[in-house]
C-alpha cells in the first residue's frame, strides 16, 4: 500500500495508530487504492455517534421521568406556576441558579 501511494510504511503505521493526521487528499488517494468510497472510513464513527446520542437521550428521559414522579418536584412546580407575576418567577429562577452554584462549591 505504502509503495502504491508513494509513502513510507512508517507513515502508514502512524496514520493507522492516529499519531499523524491525514489530509483529505491523502485519504482520497488511499480510498482509490482500496477501491472504496471515501465515506467508508467514517461509517464506524457515524454508528458510534448515533449510539452515543441515543444512549444520552434514554438516560435524560429516565432522569426526567424519575424527577417528575417525586412528590417534592410536583409540589415545587405547582408552587412555581402558582406565582402569577412573571418577573417574580424569573427572580426565583435566578435565586435557584445562585443556590445551585453555591451548593456546587
Amino acid at each position: 500500500m505504502a509503495r502504491r501511494i508513494g509513502l513510507t510504511s512508517q507513515l502508514i503505521q502512524k496514520y493507522e495508530a492516529g499519531e499523524t493526521r491525514i489530509s483529505a487528499s491523502r485519504l482520497y488517494g488511499i480510498a482509490m487504492q482500496l477501491a472504496v468510497p471515501i465515506t467508508w472510513f467514517f461509517d464506524e464513527l457515524e454508528s458510534k455517534k448515533r449510539q452515543s446520542i441515543e444512549s444520552k437521550q434514554t438516560t435524560e428521559a429516565q432522569n426526567w421521568s424519575e424527577l417528575v414522579t417525586k412528590r417534592e418536584s410536583r409540589q415545587l412546580l405547582e408552587l412555581y406556576f402558582g406565582i402569577t407575576d412573571e418577573r417574580l418567577r424569573r427572580k426565583l429562577m435566578e435565586v435557584a441558579q445562585l443556590l445551585k452554584t453555591t451548593d456546587a462549591e
